[in-house]
């Protein structure tokens, strides 16, 4: 016990000693302010010749380490982590584009993004949709300069498969930028950046968090980039949350196991799906013959399947109120199968007339398949729709 006050020993003598041993996991750096010892220290910290941290907003060694994995896994030189996929998207656009910008984008993008590139009009940028399945059509659009071409590699929520390698080509060869969102796919599925795209986005809540309790993104890509990105995330506040990182961390230590069981649970229960009366289409991967699909995905074919019954938004309040395990939530990506309904959620924000040209009507759903027995979520579902 110091000789100070009692106000000042209040403040002051929270000491621990620092262990010499390593814990078992790294722990969360939950201060946004840090101590120096020097201006010269502050100089190397910023500069980057010293490894610390200057502020808690500008990231942690959580945030560090969340980043290195990602990294690993994506075959990335740099990750940078934000505080959501949209963040994410946000921070590309406001790094990458300059005034008058012009963006070409994939018709079928997820709704938050499409209206993302809305918002962003206001400031001068345009941009075109195109159905990136049609490469002419891709190609045409590029006859007009453009900075940044951006498609998903699996589609939310018509789980279409992009053929990345081919995008990359048209991209490059007119100059612009290939940006991939990759929630659907998440690195065990996809690495973009093999396939010659040049920024790899994820929202790291879904299948890289993997239990529905974090929200939080990325952005991978070359050093140079994410370097130039990074001031910018600090200046706007779009740094991911310490105690997020540290989930993200946790969660991705059993992505692989995870991500192995569910895309063959969503196998067996797509195909179980398209031989039912009641179900008017399926959309998976597995199912499909393309010959991209075995250049763009590994591992597998995703998690994720859409399905269609009657179109009516009672019918699908009757199937959800005849299901006993399989819920209705907005997300995806989870250790628990999840249903989600587009038309109402994730594209709630487009018009009418632009859901229906995508294929989005009150009878389209989203499945996110989880870890339980296949069997199990099968015999729910066909319990849901003999209510249909």
């Amino acid at each position: 016990m110091s000789e100070s006050t009692f106000a000042t020993n209040a403040v002051l003598e929270a000491r621990a000693r620092e262990p010499q041993n390593a814990p078992a996991v790294l722990p969360i750096y939950a201060s946004a302010g840090w101590v120096f010892r020097s201006l010269d220290e502050v100089d190397a910290i910023y500069e980057g010749r010293q490894a610390g941290t200057v502020y808690g907003g500008s990231g942690v060694p959580n945030h560090e380490a969340f980043e290195a994995v990602l990294a690993s896994l994506h075959g990335a030189q740099a990750v940078l982590a934000t505080a959501a996929g949209m963040s994410a998207f946000t921070l590309a656009l406001l790094g990458l584009l300059g005034k008058e910008s012009r963006i070409v984008a994939a018709d079928d993008l997820y709704g938050n993004t499409t209206t993302l590139l809305r918002d962003f009009t206001r400031f001068g940028i345009a941009y075109d949709l195109v159905d990136v399945a049609d490469l002419a059509a891709v190609a045409n659009a590029l006859k007009r300069p453009a900075a940044i071409v951006i498609v998903e590699s699996i589609s939310n929520p018509r789980v279409r498969v992009a053929d990345l390698a081919a995008l990359a080509r048209l991209a490059h060869d007119s100059g612009a930028l290939l940006l991939v969102d990759n929630s659907l796919a998440s690195p065990y599925h996809c690495r973009p950046l093999d396939l010659g795209a040049d920024l790899v986005i994820e929202s790291a809540t879904k299948f890289l968090g993997g239990h529905y309790d974090i929200v939080l993104g990325c952005i991978a890509g070359p050093l140079a980039v994410i370097d130039r990105l990074r001031p910018l995330a600090s200046r706007t506040g779009l740094v991911a949350s310490v105690f997020e990182v540290w989930l993200g961390v946790r969660s991705i230590e059993t992505l692989d196991v995870r991500m192995e069981r569910s895309s063959r649970n969503a196998l067996a229960i797509a195909r179980r799906l398209a031989a039912h009366a009641k179900v008017r289409a399926v959309h998976y991967p597995g199912l499909s013959e393309q010959a991209h699909l075995v250049a763009t995905l590994r591992n597998g074919f995703g998690s994720m399947l859409s399905f269609e019954i009657t179109p009516e938004r009672s019918a699908v309040d009757r199937l959800l109120g005849a299901l006993r395990r399989v819920k209705l939530v907005l997300s995806f990506g989870g250790a628990q199968t999840t249903l989600s309904h587009p038309a109402t959620s994730s594209h709630r924000s487009l018009d009418r007339q632009t859901r229906a040209a995508l294929g989005i009507h009150d009878g389209f759903l989203r499945l996110s398949v989880g870890l339980e027995d296949a069997n199990d979520t099968i015999a729910d579902l066909e319990r849901g729709l003999a209510a249909v």
